[in-house]
């Protein structure tokens, strides 16, 4: 197994520590089944969360879930952000499956509440802030921290901004990390799966002890995880599937296997008509010769077809990255007396992580055009060209003989922490601290093409002597077919290699090598926090003897900066990758909050505690100017059983640096005119657009005549504004005296965000601009600039404050323990159910919208209906774990067009999903060892067909199917 020397040393040096370190004062955190009694008798009277409170005879109205370190524990996942996931409040939007999709995100995983964004989900660490992980944002790798050293993870779900500032538009995870460690355990795991031979593991030592006389405490701890890429071959074979369109069958539509795209596949194929006109297509073989390309089964018009020359893109398909980690942590602190205190934190670290994508590839208007007088034009190729007149073909390729395009990411974050708190006088006290923290990244984009030696390479000739060159190397100044023109003498430097596209396998190695490169794109993200609060729970007593008043106010101060140098090359525009434009920015903000609790009846009948809750934060931001949040809430104990909640809250995002100063690209649309005389009838309102572009000085029956691209730009946009949320919460909480280890939450919530920031397609600018109610006085006009001729000449696509987003929905929790003979159980079980998710894409056009709920689609999964069951049973010294999640089936396209035709496509839903995992853990007495081994996906569940890649919707599914581990603690 590929990770077995990596692991044997890791493991041999973190032994022999242990063993210097000799026996020390052991601390046994064997899992039993008491934190979920714990978890169910807490609900009555557990300390706040979601607030800065800290009075224990207080309880949020807020709902809060709490996953415990026990139940971390009993899931065996290596990386905490993949736990995470599985709770049915959060979407998988970035796991470890699904983070390579975009640029420099590989390996990382962000949280993301409601399914609203991860730049909408607020972690923190100890309830202060984690520096980010990638440029431009504030979004936490929440794989970096060590789950040994979590305690507990609680789950704020409603909008907490007044509390905790921006970015907690839908709440907050926060990571509570274990406090006082004394001793030292030493843990392992490794484990592989059933299927394609995919190892991971970890390896962790810690360390604690107090010191001058038990006022102070230190503990230290170092983390090693890896895990091996996991391809789709080596997991699911060659299957491949497409949907194909069935005229004749009752679907316009079906998947099939053994199916995928026929204008475009690894040998290089071209046509001599249109792309779709099967008989005119041919297909080169191995030797560069060409041949009528096979279909055998049906085909369509769209380009696909099932058993014939296709590509089949999911043999380069990665499910997962390679990926290493390294984490150092610390802690700790100290009593000046009783009553003052000083702590301190840091965190190290450093994350190597590996990521194959595609490799480049020609098609569409992208083909690469091949000229007659070709150097490896083969007899057979120059008969099809003569026989049709052809001067030139167009050839579309998917170039895996060029290897395969990736990147290599190193990324290194450090973070400290030091802090005061203690009492001021009387019930005054105190809690300050300074927060600085930073991400280095460099990432090296790995066999990038720089496009004109690429052309070069192909555009070859023969010289007087016979012997193939490449034209450029006869002639500097000869046009190359593919670049429109001279080839850059920058971007060639000399020595070009020519090679044949001419069949798979047909690519030079030496011309490869001279065309692709490695360019390096390197970030820093920095972050300093510092502020205190100052609190009183004992502020004034109540009237009708209610009890005291609690108050929380501070102020903090937050500085972000972000910058990304990327390479001249891709900056140039002279490689595949995006050109990708420099970038750097920062700000600033200065808050003031306050919070308070004031509880309004207590022992009265029906009213055994009645506390009412409000909290403001006033912010001051070097970007966006002046903000405020609010929240007010009200928490009514009934009696011993009952207890009624509810919140309503204002909330803002501001823009991120990305957003603000990511910089800008040059963009190219293609847009039909919206005021030429053909269009002004497919308007929502025929008049109205008719008006609106007479309003622009466009002549009545007016013809657009452009037919080529329009210019503009696309990118950030420094007068962003913040976005504005609104959350509404109402549940309660069920405890019944009769039923000793049973609770029940059941809550409804409710979120609309307005002002969301997008980047509109030309087209919507264009259309938007002249189908206003308001007239031409909008946004999207001032964004479609016109010439002396009426005709579209720029269209500005930047981020933009147009977008709204609303989504409802209830929660369910219910904790269980009871003895069971000798032993005892423990039941977990929370439920979501999305009652609604709409997007509105232009929030001045209520009437457009976008029904997510209930489907999969590119933006990501949204089930109806998810759920995770985590149940437990302690028999002496055995534990068993068995943890289920579930999600409801999806449709697999749109509800709208679903409602117009529900026979577009079959299957036309992705199967519900249904994952189940198992643990059974030892503990041997007294001794301080723990044995324990594991079995993920028990029933080796598949995701259905067609989401079993690494997309945005698919990150639900489990991809690794069963998979087996286990490992041991060692206290001592």
């Amino acid at each position: 197994m590929k990770l077995t020397l990596s692991y044997t040393r890791n493991l041999l040096a973190l032994a022999c520590l242990a063993a210097l370190a000799g026996p020390a004062m052991a601390q046994d955190n064997a899992d039993t089944g008491a934190a979920d009694a714990k978890k169910a008798a807490n609900l009555e009277t557990v300390t706040v969360t979601g607030s800065r409170i800290s009075n224990p005879n207080v309880i949020s109205p807020t709902p809060v879930s709490v996953l415990t370190a026990a139940e971390i524990k009993a899931t065996g996942a290596v990386n905490i952000g993949d736990i995470l996931t599985t709770l049915p409040q959060l979407a998988t939007t970035f796991t470890m499956g699904n983070s390579t999709r975009y640029i420099g995100t590989a390996g990382v995983s962000f949280q993301d509440l409601r399914n609203l964004g991860t730049s909408r989900t607020l972690v923190l660490v100890n309830g202060r802030r984690f520096v980010g992980a990638s440029a431009g944002d504030t979004a936490v790798d929440t794989n970096l921290i060590p789950a040994d050293w979590v305690e507990r993870v609680e789950i704020i779900t409603g909008g907490a901004s007044a509390v905790y500032g921006a970015d907690a538009v839908t709440g907050v995870v926060n990571f509570i990390l274990k406090k006082n460690y004394q001793g030292a355990n030493l843990h392992a795991q490794f484990g592989s799966s059933e299927h394609g031979n995919f190892n991971k593991g970890i390896v962790s030592l810690t360390g604690g002890m107090n010191f001058a006389n038990n006022r102070g405490n230190i503990a230290a701890s170092v983390e090693h995880s890896e895990q091996d890429e996991l391809m789709f071959p080596d997991r699911f074979g060659n299957k491949s599937y497409a949907s194909i369109l069935t005229p004749d069958g009752p679907y316009d539509s079906a998947l099939y296997n053994n199916a995928g795209g026929y204008t475009n596949v690894a040998a290089g194929t071209f046509s001599t008509g249109s792309s779709t006109a099967i008989n005119k297509r041919y297909v080169f073989n191995p030797d560069g010769s060409v041949r009528h390309q096979y279909f055998g089964g049906p085909y369509d018009n769209t380009g696909r077809c099932n058993d014939c020359d296709r590509l089949d893109a999911n043999q380069v398909l990665q499910l997962q990255p390679k990926y290493k980690r390294t984490t150092i942590s610390s802690v700790a602190s100290f009593d000046i007396t009783p009553e003052q205190h000083l702590y301190a934190e840091g965190t190290y670290s450093h994350v190597d992580v590996t990521k194959s994508g595609q490799p480049a590839f020609g098609s569409g208007a992208s083909a690469y055009t091949i000229t007659r007088d070709n150097a490896y034009m083969t007899p057979s190729l120059a008969a099809v060209m003569d026989a049709n007149n052809l001067k030139s073909i167009k050839v579309a390729r998917f170039d895996l003989d060029a290897g395969l395009r990736g990147e290599d990411t190193k990324r290194n974050t450090t973070r400290g922490v030091i802090g005061a708190n203690g009492v001021i006088t009387g019930d005054w006290e105190y809690d300050t601290s300074l927060v600085y923290g930073w991400t280095d990244e460099t990432r090296h984009n790995l066999n990038n093409r720089i496009r004109d030696r690429f052309n070069a390479s192909i555009d070859a000739v023969k010289d007087t002597n016979g012997n193939i060159v490449c034209r450029s190397t006869l002639n500097p100044n000869s046009v190359n077919p593919n670049a429109g023109g001279v080839l850059d003498p920058i971007a060639l430097g000399g020595g070009c290699v020519p090679t044949s596209i001419f069949g798979a396998g047909a690519i030079n190695p030496k011309a490869a090598q001279w065309f692709n490169t490695t360019t390096t794109t390197t970030s820093r993200l920095t972050q300093f926090v510092g502020g205190g609060t100052v609190t009183n729970n004992n502020l004034f007593q109540m009237p009708f003897e209610a009890g005291a008043a609690s108050l929380a106010t501070g102020v903090e101060f937050r500085r972000e900066s972000s910058r990304q140098i990327t390479d001249p090359l891709d900056v140039a525009g002279l490689t595949f990758l995006n050109a990708i434009p420099p970038s750097s920015g920062a700000y600033n903000v200065k808050e003031g909050y306050i919070e308070t609790a004031m509880p309004l009846l207590s022992g009265r009948p029906f009213a055994q505690n009645l506390t009412f809750d409000a909290a403001a934060r006033f912010s001051d931001y070097s970007t966006i100017g002046h903000t405020k949040a609010w929240r007010w809430g009200l928490d009514w104990a009934i009696d011993g059983n009952i207890r009624l909640r509810g919140t309503v809250s204002s909330a803002v995002r501001a823009p991120n640096i990305g957003e603000l100063f990511g910089g800008q690209s040059q963009n190219y649309f293609t847009i039909v005119d919206p005021c030429s005389q053909k269009q002004l009838k497919n308007a929502p309102s025929e008049a109205v657009r008719t008006a609106n572009c007479l309003a622009l000085g466009i002549p009545p029956k007016w013809t657009s005549t452009n037919t080529a691209t329009i210019g503009g730009i696309s990118g950030s946009n420094p007068d962003l504004k913040p976005e504005q949320g609104r959350t509404w919460t109402g549940g309660l909480v069920f405890t019944p005296e009769f039923l000793t280890g049973f609770g029940l939450t059941l809550d409804y919530w409710n979120i609309k965000l307005t002002d969301a920031i997008s980047a509109p397609s030309g087209t919507d600018i264009a259309n938007h601009c002249v189908d206003s109610t308001t007239g031409i006085n909008n946004v999207y006009c001032t964004n479609a600039l016109r010439g002396p001729d009426h005709e579209l000449n720029f269209i500005n696509s930047i981020n933009q404050n147009i977008s709204a987003l609303s989504t409802s929905g209830i929660d369910l929790g219910t904790y269980y323990s009871h003895e069971i003979g000798a032993g005892k159980l423990g039941l977990n079980l929370d439920v979501t159910k999305v009652i609604a998710y709409t997007e509105h894409p232009f929030q001045d056009d209520p009437s457009n919208t976008v029904q997510y709920n209930g489907t999969t689609t590119l933006s990501g999964a949204f089930p109806k209906w998810k759920g995770s069951l985590r149940a437990n049973y302690s028999l002496n010294n055995w534990l068993f774990n068995w943890n289920m999640r579930y999600f409801s089936s999806m449709l697999r396209v749109s509800n709208e067009s679903y409602e117009s035709n529900p026979y577009q496509t079959t299957p036309i839903r992705a199967g519900a999903g249904f994952f189940n995992d198992a643990k059974a853990s030892y503990t041997f007495g007294k001794s301080g060892w723990q044995a324990y081994a594991g079995i993920t996906n028990v029933f080796d569940r598949d995701p259905p067909v067609n989401l079993f890649g690494s997309g945005a919707s698919s990150g639900i599914y489990d991809a690794i199917g069963r998979a087996y581990y286990a490992g041991f603690n060692y206290n001592f």
